[in-house]
């Protein structure tokens, strides 16, 4: 007689919630990349970052409203407004970089996330960082290195931006975490959109051109896709710990590379088809382990 599967215990089924959560939140990372290429070459980035956040305020206001006024009040308001400017500092920094970097590399570099993500909560959240999780993130790294092969392959200036944008992403990310203890994933992002848009409205005037018709869809993509994003990774962090969820996020490469092709013919080596098959595989066993629940400590 075959034995019944066990039962997922309530962590197992809380870490895979936060997976699926997670896996919606990269969805939403992989638009906001192709929005942005889309858009980049006739609106500056103050003026992309606005739209971003306004789109993003006039969605989530109605979900915050219901839950009523006092819910959308952050527990930290501080610690809100500190976050959002080193969000914004992130966003810049790769926005920047995406018209000139193809969009396989940017993405690429900002596989470092995970791993700088993972060690900035193990030193500031206390968060156990197992070994199994370290093994599987520095072989992703290493798929990463596939794709970039440095020292064989001229570095763009603009490759740097993605670099400092990658550590503002990492810090962020253990923001997002400590205030998701505090605050709810609405309240987050709408105080996200509402503190973005206080900070970004002069230097977009500063910039501002009318859109055209056809920027229309793209803006409306970029900033569905960063509210999606930030909305489903709050939910996300609530269920598990950032290092099992950032892996995940190596999944946005084959996506972006496949989009980036068919717009705008952006072609990728067989180091980038290597390097993605290590980055999947390592996340895929990494993930394995975590909902399996077992102890890999």
């Amino acid at each position: 007689m075959i034995a019944a599967p066990e039962a997922a215990s309530p962590a197992e089924r809380d870490t895979m919630r936060g997976i699926l959560w997670m896996l919606v939140a990269v969805a939403g990372l992989g638009g906001i990349a192709i929005s942005v290429r889309a858009l980049k070459p006739d609106i500056e980035v103050p003026q992309l970052l606005f739209l971003r956040a306004l789109i993003g305020l006039i969605v989530i206001t109605p979900f915050a409203v219901s839950n009523g006024w006092r819910g959308m009040i952050s527990h930290r308001p501080g610690f809100q407004v500190v976050r959002n400017i080193t969000h914004v500092a992130a966003q810049y920094c790769v926005f920047f970089a995406i018209i000139t970097v193809p969009l396989a590399e940017v993405t690429s570099i900002e596989y470092t996330i995970p791993m700088m993500t993972a060690g900035m909560a193990a030193l500031t959240l206390g968060e156990k960082v197992s070994r199994y999780r370290w093994y599987g993130m520095a072989a992703s790294f290493c798929g990463v290195l596939m794709i970039i092969r440095p020292g064989f392959a001229e570095v763009q200036p603009a490759v740097l931006m993605v670099v400092l944008g990658a550590i503002f992403f990492a810090l962020n990310n253990v923001m997002v975490k400590k205030l998701s203890m505090l605050d709810s994933a609405s309240t987050m992002v709408f105080n996200m959109n509402a503190i973005q848009i206080v900070l970004l409205i002069i230097p977009a005037l500063y910039v501002w051109v009318m859109p055209e018709w056809r920027h229309v869809p793209w803006i409306l993509g970029l900033g569905l896709s960063g509210m999606i994003t930030h909305y489903c990774m709050s939910r996300a962090l609530v269920h598990a710990d950032t290092s099992v969820l950032f892996p995940l996020d190596f999944l946005r490469l084959p996506f972006i590379a496949v989009i980036a092709w068919a717009f705008w013919g952006e072609t990728f080596s067989a180091w980038v088809v290597a390097g993605a098959l290590v980055i999947f595989t390592s996340t895929y066993i990494t993930t394995r382990r975590e909902t399996r629940g077992e102890k890999t400590g």
